[in-house]
């Protein structure tokens, strides 16, 4: 695929091949660039492309939090689904809203990735993590993805939930966040979720369960949000190590205590894509 760009921003695709498949979704910029490409394939070959979403953009926008706001993922399906194409896409934050806006569209789990990140961590720690380890979500509404999973994979360990709520107060969103097991004997926690954008559900569920007791915390995200995080208290500081797939970037970079961009040692990218 070539895209060719005017100096007024404006842009416009040719050359198009049926191999071409994979889009990830950055900005909206790509959003519409994969429109054109739609456009241009079904000009040239006459047919409907199959095109594989490693990363849907506004997923995590799956409702209208207040009242006068913009409904991100909604806009987005809808936009999507009037290109009629046939999709596949990677472990979004709410399926059920995806499947239910976007015509046949595929949705791909998250079991691959999990399975990977298990073997790696099976792999560094010389230890069998699927019998003595623990599976969490980081609230309830991740719990029931999280059973699937489980199934899934035949997980033979322990499973839990954290819980949390928010609040407004003062013009500011107040974090609660909860553990009911008070006591994890050195077992070792893996974190599994679909999104980090900022971290600061991880980061503050990863101080609560340092104090009961836990191993070794690990933290698996299908989608690292965000490419480049400013500031010395970034989510790789709370974990020993971090998982996530390329469905975003293929790299990150960190700011260290001297403010120089580096990359975390403790975060694994796992190629899916």
């Amino acid at each position: 695929m070539k895209i060719t760009r005017y100096p007024d921003t404006t842009s416009y695709i040719n050359s198009t091949t049926m191999d071409q498949s994979t889009f990830k979704l950055n900005s909206y910029e790509d959003l519409w660039h994969l429109n054109q490409f739609v456009d241009a394939f079904k000009d040239e070959y006459n047919s409907k492309p199959t095109i594989l979403i490693p990363n849907l953009i506004d997923a995590q926008a799956d409702r209208r939090f207040n009242k006068g706001e913009s409904s991100g993922l909604k806009l987005v399906c809808n936009f999507l689904n009037n290109m009629d194409v046939y999709f596949k896409i990677f472990h979004p934050h709410n399926s059920e809203v995806v499947e239910a806006l976007i015509d046949g569209v595929e949705i791909i789990d998250n079991s691959q990735f999990i399975t990977e990140v298990l073997t790696s961590i099976e792999t560094s720690i010389k230890s069998n993590f699927a019998h003595s380890g623990v599976l969490m979500s980081s609230d309830s509404g991740g719990f029931k993805p999280l059973m699937k999973l489980c199934e899934k994979l035949y997980w033979k360990g322990e499973t839990f939930s954290a819980s949390k709520s928010r609040k407004y107060l003062d013009g500011k969103t107040v974090l609660t966040q909860s553990v009911g097991f008070q006591d994890f004997g050195g077992k070792d926690i893996l974190i599994v979720d679909d999104i980090c954008v900022y971290g600061g559900t991880f980061k503050g569920l990863a101080n609560l369960l340092r104090e009961r007791n836990c191993g070794k915390l690990y933290l698996a995200v299908s989608h690292l949000t965000i490419e480049n995080h400013k500031g010395n208290d970034h989510v790789f500081k709370y974990f020993d190590k971090v998982f996530t797939s390329n469905s975003k970037f293929n790299s990150y970079w960190v700011e260290d205590d001297k403010g120089e961009s580096i990359k975390p040692e403790n975060l694994m990218v796992i190629n899916l894509f």
